[in-house]
């Protein structure tokens, strides 16, 4: 059995870890998709889900307090792509433009760190759906994971 240097090693490694690195972006769309949802303490709730082939659908929900079961829900049907490190969607003649977040702040919902998130930049359009709101993806783990102010 034939011996490699620690030099041949050193450099396996590293182009191990440059393919790896590479993997990881070309599959950063795969982050991306999937559904996010606002957290609200109130009778309503956002949920935008970001599927294969580009397509989007935006679900407005509502109840009476207490009636969560018997809930409304008002669905919006749209398009997205990446554009950089921002999610650009169209929808009902709206383009909203969101920021993809890795550590979304958790701040306003009295929880210390971040969690993996979508939020609005800039200005955005009078009859936006989503507005400013912040949408973290699902599943939420993070009331699990980050400890309460």
């Amino acid at each position: 059995m034939r011996k490699r240097s620690s030099k041949a090693l050193n450099i396996q490694a590293g182009l191990a870890c440059l393919l790896l690195l590479h993997g990881c972006r070309s599959g950063s769309r795969l982050s991306i998709e999937g559904s996010y949802s606002t957290v609200s303490e109130s009778e309503w709730n956002i949920i935008l889900i970001l599927k294969k082939g580009d397509t989007a659908e935006i679900l407005e929900e509502s109840w009476a307090p207490g009636e969560y079961e018997g809930r409304s829900t008002i669905k919006t049907e749209g398009r997205w792509r990446l554009d950089g490190n921002s999610v650009v969607l169209e929808y009902a003649g709206v383009t909203d433009r969101l920021a993809y977040n890795p550590a979304l702040s958790l701040a306003i919902l009295g929880y210390q760190g971040g969690a993996a998130g979508l939020q609005q930049t800039g200005t955005f359009a009078e009859d936006s759906i989503l507005r400013d709101e912040p949408l973290w993806k699902l599943p939420h783990e993070f009331a699990e994971t980050s400890a309460p102010r």
